[in-house]
């Protein structure tokens, strides 16, 4: 069984980037050069609160369907599939896996599996392209 508990009340924002945007927010926030899938911030420490909002911001999730596209074609899956994989992948960032070295990565994958197969076929007619 896998769950996800952000600690409630609050917001998780999901953010659909285009290639340019994700490539800048890369730089911009970790200082690394070229696009990602997926960027995770972790808010749950600021209470951050937007005008207009009842419940703080927990975290924000971005990702960039243009890479999921491509992967997708390379890992024999569908776009939409590649990217609920990456949205899976920033929540468990946030349930404190990493995928830094090659452990904490391996680590990450098996959770990402075990996330993936608790969903089973319900992913299979996923739509979001």
């Amino acid at each position: 069984m896998c769950g996800f508990s952000l600690a409630a009340p609050g917001v998780l924002q999901i953010n659909l980037l285009s290639e340019a945007e994700m490539t800048s927010l890369h730089a911009l926030h970790l200082g690394h050069q070229g696009l990602t899938d997926v960027i995770t911030y972790d808010l749950r420490t600021t209470n951050l609160l937007f005008p207009g909002e009842e419940a703080p911001v927990l975290a924000e999730i971005y990702l960039c369907p243009k890479v999921a596209e491509r992967a997708a074609g390379l890992y024999g899956q569908s776009p939409s599939r590649e990217l609920f994989l990456y949205a899976v992948h920033g929540l468990l960032h946030l349930q404190g896996e990493d995928d830094l070295d090659d452990k904490a990565r391996t680590s990450m994958r098996s959770a990402e599996n075990r996330v993936m197969q608790a969903f089973g076929k319900r992913l299979d007619n996923l739509e979001f392209f």
